[in-house]
């Protein structure tokens, strides 16, 4: 076959692969003047052109993925730092909030305590006023007896004045009745020296004198009985006086004791006013620290039943922190796993770009003017066609829409570097190029559209199947148009 060949074009086609062989990437368009007689050279060309164009991308992604994933490892270790702080303060936390906990169950019980203590003082306290009501009752029973004792002394105090005023008139009467009884004595005496005178004048009369010598006898008998009866009443009088003096002096004792007694009654009965005064202040007071006892008992009730349910909160606190605790030592075995990951995975990227560096590119100098939108369009394109195989090799649903909603992320943002690169073409030959581009991804769209569509049904056959043929030769189509533009413009 490669007798066949022309020289020249064997030797271009030697030196090219000699060039692709060493890694350098930089192969001109010398070959022009074979081209017409050539059919390996285009082939060839285009080989390299999607090599290039490939080769370009990766390295460009290479360097882009090199400095993320640094910038990921960085954020990642600062992340795993935070998130073993949280960690350690969470664990604190789940300490502090059993400790919390058990504090507040000792709060609650203690409360409980408290309630029963003041219902208890409260109990008592009702007792002791209903006791004080009772006593002040009988205080005041006290006072009107006392009261009423002391108007029947002083009413005993005013007849004992009385009964004196009278003692003393009886003794002015008796005073009179003893001289009377003198004064009759006297009489008496004289009635009998009277009477032994007639006697006397009798005897001398003879028989003329004996009927007055017995009128002078009788005179003389009642003269004696008189005299006798005088003595009778002498005694009588000196017993009543006598009688009278001690019961004056008795009254007299009566009357300076009931005056103590008034002095000392009234006195209790002050004291008893006092008392009772006394008392109804106490049982106000004890009223009062009941009704206080009744809002303290409802407090601490309220209060108890605050701090129990204070106590279940954070009682389950505790036991979501524990969870979260768990849930984030969990993350942070993850974390400590991803940051190994990212770390192979910016190992990873040094070897990619090791790799690529292997090849060599065209200077950016050599490049097309619009090489820089063109591969960031071609990365937007990449990622829209690796979004349509996940979505493919997906069979749940939630999954599928999920790559749905970024293929059209992608696609908006595809749409964005098409207005760019549309405002950026300044040849005829771009403008060419441009709306080829165009109308190849608008092929690839509708076949891209199909797909979802049929994801979205459920068939998933008929996308798999539309993905690896139609699919793929109208992708690689547009990306071959895309980098014979960026080779030939």
């Amino acid at each position: 076959m490669i007798k066949l060949l022309h020289l020249a074009e064997y030797n271009q086609i030697e030196s090219s692969l000699s060039k692709l062989a060493d890694g350098d990437f930089r192969v001109n368009n010398d070959g022009a003047a074979v081209k017409e007689r050539s059919t390996m050279m285009p082939i060839l060309k285009r080989t390299i052109r999607s090599l290039k164009s490939l080769v370009r991308v990766v390295d460009h992604s290479s360097r882009e993925l090199h400095i993320k994933m640094e910038d990921t490892s960085d954020k990642s270790a600062m992340i795993s730092e935070q998130v073993e702080g949280v960690t350690s303060t969470i664990r604190d936390i789940a300490v502090g909030m059993q400790d919390a906990s058990e504090h507040v169950s000792d709060i609650a019980e203690e409360m409980n305590r408290i309630h029963h203590f003041l219902q208890e003082v409260k109990g008592k306290n009702g007792s002791i006023v209903d006791s004080s009501e009772g006593l002040s009752e009988a205080v005041s029973l006290g006072k009107r007896e006392m009261s009423s004792a002391m108007e029947q002394m002083r009413y005993i105090s005013g007849e004992s004045v009385q009964v004196q005023e009278r003692m003393k008139r009886l003794g002015k009467v008796i005073e009179k009745i003893a001289d009377i009884t003198r004064l009759i004595e006297e009489i008496s005496s004289q009635t009998q020296l009277l009477a032994l005178n007639a006697n006397i004048e009798a005897a001398r009369a003879g028989e003329q004198g004996k009927g007055f010598a017995v009128v002078a006898k009788e005179i003389t008998k009642l003269a004696v009985q008189t005299k006798q009866g005088t003595l009778g009443i002498q005694e009588l009088i000196g017993t009543v006086t006598q009688s009278a003096d001690v019961l004056g002096a008795s009254i007299n004792k009566i009357d300076v004791t009931i005056g103590t007694g008034v002095h000392t009654l009234e006195t209790a009965v002050d004291k008893y006013k006092k008392v009772e005064m006394f008392l109804v202040q106490i049982v106000g007071e004890m009223r009062e620290v009941d009704g206080r006892l009744e809002g303290i008992t409802g407090s601490t009730l309220s209060i108890t039943d605050s701090v129990n349910q204070t106590s279940a909160m954070i009682q389950q606190v505790a036991a979501g922190s524990e969870e979260v605790l768990a849930s984030v030592e969990i993350q942070q075995q993850n974390l400590l796993e991803i940051n190994e990951n990212i770390q192979e995975s910016a190992l990873k990227s040094l070897s990619l770009r090791s790799s690529v560096s292997q090849f060599r590119l065209p200077s950016g100098h050599d490049s097309h003017p619009l090489q820089i939108e063109m591969n960031r369009w071609i990365e937007c394109a990449m990622a829209i066609r690796a979004v349509m195989v996940s979505m493919i090799e997906s069979r749940e649903l939630e999954k599928i829409k999920a790559w749905h909603r970024k293929k059209e992320t992608n696609e908006a943002h595809l749409e964005v570097c098409f207005t760019t690169i549309s405002a950026k073409v300044k040849t005829e030959k771009d403008r060419h190029y441009f709306e080829a581009l165009c109308a190849a991804w608008k092929e690839f769209g509708d076949i891209k559209d199909q797909n979802a569509k049929w994801m979205l049904e459920g068939e998933y056959d008929n996308a798999k199947q539309s993905l690896i043929t139609r699919g793929r030769i109208c992708f690689k189509k547009t990306m071959d148009l895309v980098t014979e533009w960026m080779e030939e413009g």
